[in-house]
């Protein structure tokens, strides 16, 4: 490491420019080495961080939490994103039936016990009872029936996809009821670990405004919120059911879209937890007072393709875009500590093929692929959305990759939350954005192949392989093998150009305890859910 750090230091002085050479062949190497290089002189400043070490919790203290994107309502079953709306505080003021472990099991949160009848087509549930919303009012079987018919029906953004296999929620008792699935799927409790699976009190389904108002069985209610900015939360109950959570009397979640900014917040003491593209750490990394935490996640870049149009319906164009990509050099220097992306599901995560090996870049090869469907002149591709949300520099070092292969479009950038809808419009080619795995392959894709992200839609043999993967009568063992055929057909057909999974650092004050990457839905969506955080007292 210290070797390294010196010959980082050695940049100093340099000065490194984005040029254009003649020859487009080594023209994104320049633009990776400049990013690189910026990425190098900023961890100059200091090394890595190391565990959070914590002093004895402060149950008065506040935490504070900065993130990038904040949602635009507090409706959970109208989120626009699974991920922007969960880990905005929804999981202080919302209870959930299910949540997921850093080992991607399923398990309880409000339901106590699971089970699917023999034929796979129901999912009964025994809810925890002793659960109670402010009013007193017990979070009982008919308020959860209330909270899913509305998920399922709805009409939504993501939430009644997810919800698509429930056609029926009975009743059966108190505390005791059964889901009627469509199917013999193993999703459920997954997709109830999500935003379909927070319950808010039913007088607010019936007579309130959920996009606006927060009516939930958490420890927390909301002192204030401005939609996009900012939500306040105070711990206003002493009866929460759940004596290991709610350590903090207030959460406060920022929005701060400057990467500058946020790392100044950050190193100011004005937040307390972020978390951080791997290229942007280095400027905060080791700063005395913080602690870095990096934490593999099931969330990648990807290239998505609208194969409606064209010239994205030619599988030939689809799978030059795939040879063309350097995913390594994208990885290394844009995404530093994190691992090229070759298949959609990440080590360690049902799915996974180990049998896939790495595919190099092969500029000729495209151009191959290309010719076969008489394009040896090259293609324009159109009109490509980009996230504002994505790490800056990578589109640049797409379109100069692409560009020595024949390759062009013109990329157009949009706000991270916007984008869904503007790209499930259909008018445009293609769309590079973050995905996700998902908290279960079948449930994950759902989402990463639903409209949002797919105009194109689905087609007999996806749902046919799905469908065989997906049947929660077969063993884990036998359902991630199916999910195996199921990305190798995604794979034969390049539905998108997988780049990099991210492994993201999180910074945060070493005051904060508790976070650590075992946490819930570390390894699959992120370790999103603070419930569990403390925060010790201020030294003096």
């Amino acid at each position: 490491m210290g070797s390294r750090a010196g010959s980082a230091c050695l940049l100093k002085g340099l000065t490194v420019e984005f040029r254009r050479p003649a020859r487009p062949r080594r023209a994104w190497r320049t633009v990776v080495v400049a990013v690189l290089a910026a990425a190098l002189l900023a961890a100059c400043g200091g090394g890595g961080g190391g565990a959070v070490a914590a002093g004895p919790p402060d149950t008065a203290a506040t935490l504070r939490a900065g993130w990038t994107v904040g949602p635009t309502h507090l409706d959970p079953h109208m989120a626009q994103s699974e991920v922007a709306w969960f880990r905005f505080g929804f999981t202080s003021f919302y209870d959930r039936l299910f949540t997921v472990t850093a080992a991607g099991e399923a398990k309880g949160m409000l339901v106590e016990a699971f089970d699917y009848t023999p034929d796979g087509l129901g999912l009964n549930l025994t809810l925890r009872q002793g659960v109670t919303f402010r009013d007193g009012k017990a979070l009982d079987a008919a308020v959860v029936k209330t909270n899913l018919d509305r998920a399922r029906t709805l009409q939504s953004p993501v939430v009644k996809n997810r919800m698509a296999a429930v056609t029926d929620v009975t009743v059966t008792g108190p505390y005791t009821l059964t889901l009627t699935l469509n199917r013999p799927t193993p999703a459920m409790p997954y997709v109830l670990a999500e935003m379909a699976g927070f319950i808010m009190h039913p007088d607010l389904i019936a007579n309130g405004d959920p996009a606006t108002q927060v009516n939930g069985s958490g420890a927390y209610s909301v002192e204030s919120f401005t939609p996009g900015q900012t939500l306040v939360l105070v711990r206003d109950r002493d009866d929460y059911w759940d004596a290991d959570a709610a350590k903090v009397a207030k959460i406060e979640h920022r929005v701060i879209g400057d990467f500058q900014a946020f790392s100044n917040a950050l190193a100011g003491g004005q937040i307390d937890i972020g978390q951080f593209q791997p290229n942007n750490v280095a400027s905060i990394e080791g700063r005395r007072g913080l602690a870095t935490v990096p934490v593999p996640q099931g969330i990648s870049t990807d290239f998505m393709f609208n194969r409606n149009i064209a010239p994205m319906n030619d599988v030939n164009v689809r799978k030059a875009i795939n040879l063309a990509l350097d995913r390594e050099a994208i990885t290394q220097a844009l995404y530093p500590g994190s691992q090229a992306k070759y298949q959609y599901y990440r080590e360690g995560l049902p799915g996974y093929d180990p049998a896939i090996r790495p595919t190099p870049r092969d500029v000729e090869g495209a151009k191959a692929q290309l010719a076969q469907s008489g394009l040896s002149g090259g293609v324009d591709l159109g009109e490509i959305l980009v996230s504002t949300a994505v790490t800056k520099g990578l589109i640049e070092v797409i379109q100069q990759q692409l560009l020595e292969a024949g390759i062009r479009f013109t990329p157009v950038t949009v706000d991270a939350i916007q984008i869904f809808s503007r790209y499930a419009e259909g008018t445009s080619a293609g769309l590079v954005q973050f995905s996700q795995t998902g908290t279960e392959p079948s449930a994950g894709a759902s989402a990463v192949w639903g409209r949002q992200l797919n105009p194109a839609g689905t087609t007999p043999e996806f749902d046919a392989l799905l469908a065989a993967a997906a049947d929660n009568r077969k063993t884990p063992e036998e359902r991630s093998v199916g999910y195996q055929a199921f990305q190798h057909y995604l794979l034969d057909e390049a539905w998108s150009a997988p780049i990099t999974f991210v492994t993201y650092p999180w910074v945060m004050t070493e005051r904060l305890g508790g976070f650590s990457a075992q946490m819930d839905y570390a390894t699959t969506v992120g370790p999103y859910d603070f419930r569990y955080l403390t925060m010790a007292a201020a030294s003096s």
